[in-house]
């Protein structure tokens, strides 16, 4: 779900948007601020100010974000030593956003503070109720979640004092909109109340409004809409509906064709990417690929690296399930050098408030810390030695196993049979049944068994014991004892045998395989989560998916 405001947006944080996004960008706030600056003069008695904050907006758009500190600062304190406090205030919030986008948020908070006791003393409803929302995700962002709650309701608070209706209903639709990702993973019902609310609010907007653009109303539309179409498709949501995600969607897209042009593009990317997603889902792969190619022609230029990255994978999903493996591997290469890149980025990103942290620390108490750090370099040179020792001893074992897999694999193949258990498929175990049934009767079950298992419907990801039973004719009681008699298995351990076989045989012939996702793996054989899939992975080879992929392209 996408995070929208004049403080933030949330960005792609894992890798598919049909969960909320995590990381934030916020060059709307700055933008919002700046083009305040812009209408009015700040401090009349010292234009210089005015031309600092200016000069400082124009530096933090091109990156140059230490200049533009520097210079926020000095416009700060001119204001705070002629009693400006609009002046003062556009100063603090911009080095408040500065600070939040060097992942700085303690520092960030502390800012903010002062921003916000200067916007209580003018009354500004608007930039008290944006500070709160920004405030909110900062706390987010720390995991201080009762306190981002309570920031989230001064916001809205505040947003309903604001004077201009039309002002006040879109700033209260803002709130609603960004308190819907706030509790995704803890009340769906509470997601779904707080985007409609969102909704309602925009819709009170005049469409001839003096304060509040139609296009800025459309878009606000546009992006509700879509997050009811992201939280409808999550598979997370147990009010998941399919039809009613691609409803909204529609409507999405109904509402982005009123404004056309002048629609914002990053809101154009962000839905043509949901689409992308959901036709993928539903296994329309033409159109999944129709809006993936328009949202990557967007995406160049408007760079949102996050969207690409996801745009990649999924088009490579795409062209795959239409059975273009040439253009598949192109985006799966294209996502492998992007995402190694943002991972890279993000890492740098995390690492310098750390350093820093490191560095304040070294000025408190230097030999305290080099105590500390003599400590736990021997505890964790013990520690190391040996995990590696039993990592080596774990490896030979492992390794072990995968070499036997190998050998088995050829082995099959040389006998050109695929069967788990293949012994045992025709013959009773020795199991003495607690069931009385006919041998014809467990001929007749075999043989469909054996048929069951050539037509894969074992993949099916919502096979049961009961359905399988009528799928073949028989009732469970029967099927389950002729398995654990003639297959050695309980149901859940010979569907999983199957399955677990079905992708090793996949991984092993089919090289494409290796670069695909567990979660696509997972899919691919039948199992509605990754974990339950490499839990069986793990328990019938005796190694993790990824290993077994590792060894493998190792081994090429």
């Amino acid at each position: 779900m996408i995070k929208k405001s004049s403080l933030f947006v949330w960005g792609e944080n894992n890798l598919l948007s049909q969960r909320l996004c995590t990381t934030f960008i916020s060059l709307l706030l700055f933008l919002s601020f700046s083009m305040a600056n812009a209408e009015t003069i700040l401090c009349p008695e010292n234009k210089n100010i005015d031309q600092l904050i200016d000069q400082a907006t124009s530096l933090n758009n091109s990156k140059k974000s230490k200049e533009a500190l520097r210079l926020f600062q000095k416009a700060n304190d001119l204001a705070k030593a002629i009693g400006c406090e609009k002046g003062e205030l556009s100063a603090t919030k911009n080095i408040m956003l500065i600070y939040s986008e060097a992942y700085d948020y303690k520092k960030a908070l502390e800012i903010s503070n002062r921003a916000r006791d200067l916007a209580v003393s003018q009354k500004d409803y608007k930039i008290l109720s944006t500070l709160c929302n920004k405030r909110a995700i900062l706390y987010e962002n720390l995991g201080l979640y009762d306190e981002s709650l309570k920031e989230y309701e001064a916001a809205l608070k505040y947003a309903k004092l604001i004077a201009g209706t039309d002002q006040r209903y879109y700033q209260t639709s803002l709130v609603y909109y960004n308190m819907a990702p706030y509790y995704q993973g803890r009340s769906d019902k509470k997601v779904l109340y707080y985007l409609e609310k969102s909704k309602e609010e925009v819709l009170k907007v005049s469409d001839h409004s003096k304060d509040i653009p139609l296009d800025k109303k459309i878009d606000m539309l546009v992006s509700v809409n879509m997050n009811l179409g992201i939280h409808f498709r999550d598979s997370k949501n147990k009010g998941r509906n399919v039809k009613l995600s691609e409803f909204y969607f529609m409507e999405a897209l109904k509402q982005l064709d009123l404004i056309k042009e002048k629609v914002d593009p990053n809101t154009k990317i962000d839905l043509y990417q949901s689409l992308q997603e959901l036709y993928q889902m539903k296994k329309d792969y033409r159109k999944a690929i129709e809006y993936g190619e328009n949202m990557l022609a967007l995406e160049k230029s408007n760079s949102m690296p996050y969207n690409r990255r996801v745009g990649y994978m999924v088009l490579a999903k795409s062209y795959l399930g239409i059975g273009d493996h040439s253009t598949s591997q192109k985006y799966l290469d294209l996502f492998s050098k992007l995402n190694d890149s943002i991972n890279s980025m993000e890492k740098q990103a995390v690492e310098a408030p750390v350093k820093k942290m490191i560095s304040e620390t070294k000025i408190n108490g230097e030999k305290k810390i080099q105590r500390i750090a003599v400590i736990s370099f021997i505890i964790l040179i013990l520690i190391t030695g040996g995990m590696l020792i039993y990592r080596r001893r774990s490896h030979k074992i492992i390794h072990k196993k995968y070499e036997d897999l190998i050998a088995k694999i050829h082995h099959e193949n040389e006998a050109n049979t695929i069967e788990p258990n293949s012994e045992k498929n025709s013959k009773s175990n020795g199991i003495k049944s607690s069931v009385t049934i006919t041998d014809e009767t467990i001929k007749a079950l075999l043989l469909k068994l054996e048929k069951f298992e050539s037509s894969k419907k074992y993949l099916r990801k919502d096979l049961s014991l009961t359905w399988m039973a009528n799928n073949l004719a028989t009732n469970p009681k029967y099927l389950s004892e002729v398995i654990k008699t003639y297959k050695n298995h309980n149901f859940t351990s010979y569907i999983n045998e199957l399955r677990i076989n079905y992708i090793i045989k996949k991984l092993y012939e089919t090289p494409i395989y290796r670069e695909y996702k567990i979660t696509y793996l997972a899919e691919e054989c039948g199992y509605v989560t990754p974990k339950v899939f490499v839990n069986a992975f793990k328990q019938q080879t005796g190694f993790t998916p990824s290993y077994f992929v590792e060894q493998l392209k190792v081994a090429v």
